[in-house]
């Protein structure tokens, strides 16, 4: 099991790192400059340029989403684009191999090798061009949110003159000349010029792109959004503010910057004030005006998300007089991430907390209206939507964080029949809790008994279920097995408790008198309110709640209703003359079945005593014949 799981763990470690900005890079390549399309450019005469003519719709299309899903991997994770960039350029190996690649064109053309120094040319451009888009990205990556459009746009340009300094012409001419030949450096040459053309199309094609696009990367800081430069500049315009500002210079920082920071800081603490003092009250006051029976929860929710509401209006307070200390650069990406995380974390736990409310606040309406609900499947649903909550939570931040989702979602896959290996009693446990709800075999609050325990269902959760049985003890009983074993739920009868008992009268009881007493017992029983016979049940009730089931059922066995009522001289016991009582009562109450019992006891006993039976009781009766005596002279 333990190497099951470690299997999954390590495997799932493995896509995540091979999940990177360097690794889609590399796939936009292969799948939109593969060797075909270079041939087409080539054969068609293109040569200096990928033009977009050479393909359909649907695939210029797709090639401008996967540019548009670059950049915003670039944006979301700048920070790793220098950490795992070994898959398509290794900065730490490129000078020797550079240095080696040049050695090598000299020897060669010292000795006369004009192909392998053409081989080795090829080879030392590829290298030298993919070294140029690995600086080009980083260089997005780290100045992006500084980078004004017109800065942008004049870098961009810059380095497509860069681009067509490197003779493209050239390099194809050399192709062309070794493109038909089988020898092991014509085929060297071939691969070397394939892997320099798909680096260079895909990095003209998407230098073009951005041209286009370069909003795509224009940095829109809060301040900006909220014109609050505007408000900055006409601070620091104004006579006192301009002379301050000669001295705050030096930690570079100004009055209007200083003056906007206290008065945001003000302003989310003026806001947390009415939230606490109004928003929160009101709530309060509003839920404690109900007097329902679930205050106590919905008042405990809301304490419960009063501070991350007041640590949420703080964080964004807080973020946005950072973001006006620092105009006009933006925060750092650690430190947007930072928040980021921060925001998405306090609302995931503000939103479990709303969907508690809603939970408890249905389940509470529909008791109170007389609607059955079952308390484990509505456990059931809420957890599932916790953990939803979490999942989508916890994908946000991964998405953020640059982390490929189609990486977790093949671990997921391929790492499942480890983890079920490792985990397969919880899983019985889990599907054996989704066969007791859907097979209905018992709720909360239901008195149940198996071969090993007895008592009352305390809770039905994802591994367990607990009994709380009548000495007062708790027993925590796997889902799985009370799932897979014969149980008997004593809470499942609605109408019909029954009541079982033989009444012994003595053996001189008159025949007459006896049948008379079962006829009245009989009678009594029929007429007491508190037994339920035929006559006494909701028929329509009955037969709306048959529809409702819509298969073919035993109505009464179905929702638990017993309407048998047998009073009648049973047998001969060896002390008494027996009468069966056998009925059910209207409750299922335990306390209200023993009080309808009892009624029944001392009811049966004034009957008895009306016709003049008696209660039997074991004993023994001692006969004793007189002896015949003999004559004398027989003795």
């Amino acid at each position: 099991m333990k190497k099951a799981l470690l299997f999954s763990f390590v495997f799932t470690l493995t896509l995540f790192a091979a999940s990177s900005f360097w690794q889609s890079l590399s796939e936009v390549e292969d799948t939109f400059f593969n060797k075909d399309t270079i041939l087409k450019i080539i054969s068609e005469g293109n040569e200096t340029k990928a033009l977009d003519e050479n393909q359909t719709t649907n695939s210029i299309d797709e090639k401008f989403n996967r540019y548009k899903e670059l950049l915003i991997t670039l944006k979301n994770s700048p920070f790793s684009l220098d950490k795992d960039a070994s898959s398509f350029f290794d900065v730490s190996k490129s000078s020797a191999e550079i240095n080696r690649l040049t050695l090598r064109i000299e020897s060669n053309k010292k000795y006369g090798y004009l192909q392998a120094v053409n081989r080795d040319k090829i080879a030392l451009q590829s290298l030298k061009l993919k070294e140029q888009i690995y600086h080009f990205f980083l260089y997005l990556a780290d100045n992006w949110t500084q980078l004004e459009q017109e800065s942008l746009l004049h870098y961009i340009n810059k380095t497509k003159k860069n681009l067509k300094q490197i003779p493209l012409q050239d390099t194809i001419a050399l192709y062309k000349k070794v493109a038909s030949q089988k020898g092991s450096i014509a085929t060297q040459i071939q691969e070397h010029f394939f892997d320099f053309a798909k680096h260079y199309y895909f990095f003209d094609s998407f230098l073009d792109y951005l041209t286009l696009n370069a909003k795509l990367l224009t940095y829109h800081s809060i301040a900006n959004e909220l014109q609050l430069d505007n408000l900055i500049n006409y601070i620091n315009k104004q006579p006192a503010a301009a002379k301050a500002n000669v001295m705050l210079r030096y930690i570079k920082t100004d009055v209007g910057r200083l003056s906007l920071f206290a008065l945001i800081i003000f302003f989310f603490f003026l806001l947390n004030f009415v939230f606490y003092k109004r928003i929160y009250h009101y709530f309060k006051n509003r839920i404690l005006k109900e007097e329902d029976d679930i205050d106590e929860i919905l008042l405990d929710n809301l304490e419960s998300i009063k501070r991350p509401i007041f640590l949420l209006i703080n964080g964004i307070g807080i973020e946005l007089a950072m973001e006006v200390l620092n105009y006009p650069q933006p925060l750092s990406e650690r430190t947007s991430l930072l928040f980021y995380l921060f925001f998405v974390v306090v609302i995931a736990y503000i939103l479990m907390r709303f969907v508690e409310n809603i939970f408890f606040a249905y389940f509470h309406n529909k008791q109170a209206n007389n609607v059955p609900l079952r308390a484990e499947l509505l456990n059931l649903m809420l957890s599932v939507a916790k953990v939803l909550i979490l999942i989508i939570a916890a994908t946000v931040i991964l998405v953020k964080m640059g982390v490929n989702i189609t990486g977790l979602l093949a671990s997921l896959g391929i790492g499942g029949l480890a983890v079920a290996l490792a985990a397969q009693d919880t899983l019985s446990n889990f599907f054996g809790l989704l066969k007791i709800i859907f097979d209905e075999s018992f709720s909360q609050g239901d008195w149940i008994e198996t071969a090993d325990i007895e008592g009352t269902v305390v809770e039905t959760g994802f591994i367990s279920t607990k009994v709380r049985t009548f000495d007062n003890a708790l027993i925590t009983v796997p889902n799985s097995k009370l799932a897979n074993t014969p149980l008997k739920n004593w809470s499942r009868r609605s109408i019909g408790r029954r009541i079982k008992m033989h009444i012994g009268v003595t053996y001189d009881a008159s025949r007459k008198n006896l049948k008379n007493a079962i006829k009245e017992i009989d009678t009594m029983l029929k007429n007491h309110p508190e037994i339920i016979t035929l006559e006494k049940i909701d028929h329509k009730s009955l037969k709306r709640r048959y529809k409702n089931e819509g298969k073919f059922i035993s109505t009464n066995d179905k929702f638990g209703i017993k309407t048998t009522q047998l009073v009648y001289f049973d047998r001969f016991s060896d002390s008494s003359l027996d009468i069966l009582i056998y009925a059910f009562s209207k409750t299922t109450s335990w306390e209200k079945w023993l009080e309808v019992k009892e009624d029944v006891l001392y009811k049966t006993w004034e009957i008895l005593e009306q016709h003049g039976l008696e209660f039997a009781f074991p004993s023994q009766s001692l006969y004793i014949e007189k002896i015949k005596q003999m004559p004398k002279d027989e003795r």
